[in-house]
């Protein structure tokens, strides 16, 4: 699960921080995209264990010296806790 907000209904413990970017590196493919982004949280979730990312934050898609258009993520991977 990806979310933007915190989660209220269920106990979790949180794992650590996710920074991610998605960068474009020719000048002919599309800007990269949130879906992107989400899918290279979601990986980076899976490596800790994670059963979500909350607080998910975007920065601005912008071009850099080694890439035509990036997009950021960042967010928070949790686990739930069992009861």
């Amino acid at each position: 699960m990806i979310l933007d907000g915190d989660v209220t209904e269920r106990p979790y413990e949180t794992l650590g921080e996710i920074d991610v970017t998605v960068n474009k590196t020719t000048l002919f493919p599309p800007d990269p995209t949130r879906e992107m982004v989400n899918l290279k949280l979601r990986e980076e979730a899976a490596k800790m264990g994670a059963d979500a990312v909350i607080q998910v934050r975007y920065g601005m898609v912008g071009t850099g010296n080694l890439s035509w258009g990036s997009l950021d993520g960042k967010g928070r991977a949790i686990a739930y806790k069992q009861n």
